[in-house]
């Protein structure tokens, strides 16, 4: 979609890794929803503004486009519409109309046998910190794409046995190292293969904990 025919007032471009491409998004929410896509390790692959399809409703044809499509890892296919909640709680020409477009995406999902799921901004932003982190966390991941590491191996195997460990003790224990082990943290978040405790409300630091 050009830019200059869009109604939104904000323009994104997001290196991604896991699509190999720029992705564009036309609104701050928009960027934010991509930004859990590219870092969720059961997104397969998603798209941006996938499609615009005609709905036929009390005999008028009208369009919408979905601001996201999502294919999971498990086969599940998802259509997203990402709204602020505000908006839709709101009794005004907007809220309404957006409403309505959320009515022709749904009518829209069930004949076509495919989810439709609206993103809201309590949703994708669950926490303070959530946007930040993973915006850190997926600059770092486009960095560091080494599926053979040492430390990788060496965590996964601590972790299995003794559960957790804060990012501060991997550095002293000599798991990981100050030149590369944020970024390796960062890869093995982006595959799934650890997870950070509280980074929905704590900025990461070295007082992070870091668990499978």
């Amino acid at each position: 979609m050009s830019r200059s025919t869009h109604y939104g007032n904000n323009y994104y471009v997001i290196p991604s890794r896991k699509l190999g491409r720029n992705v564009t998004a036309f609104s701050y929410l928009e960027y934010c929803n991509i930004l859990t896509l590219e870092m969720n390790s059961e997104v397969e692959y998603y798209c941006e503004q996938p499609c615009t399809v005609d709905v036929c409703v009390d005999g008028i044809i009208s369009s919408t486009t979905f601001d996201a499509y999502v294919y999971y890892r498990d086969g599940r296919e998802e259509m997203q519409e990402v709204k602020y909640l505000e908006e839709l709680n709101s009794d005004d020409k907007r809220g309404e109309r957006d409403k309505l477009q959320i009515e022709k995406q749904k009518l829209w999902c069930v004949q076509n046998n495919i989810e439709h799921a609206v993103r809201t901004d309590n949703i994708i932003m669950s926490g303070d910190f959530t946007i930040r982190n993973i915006e850190w966390l997926a600059a770092k991941a486009r960095r560091y794409t080494m599926t053979e590491a040492i430390g990788r191996k060496v965590l996964i195997s601590f972790l299995k046995e003794n559960g957790s460990i804060t990012i501060g003790q991997l550095y002293t224990s000599g798991i990981i190292t100050t030149k590369d082990g944020l970024n390796l943290l960062a890869d093995m978040y982006y595959r799934g293969e650890i997870k950070l405790k509280e980074i929905n409300d704590y900025q990461l630091s070295n007082k992070t904990e870091v668990y499978l």
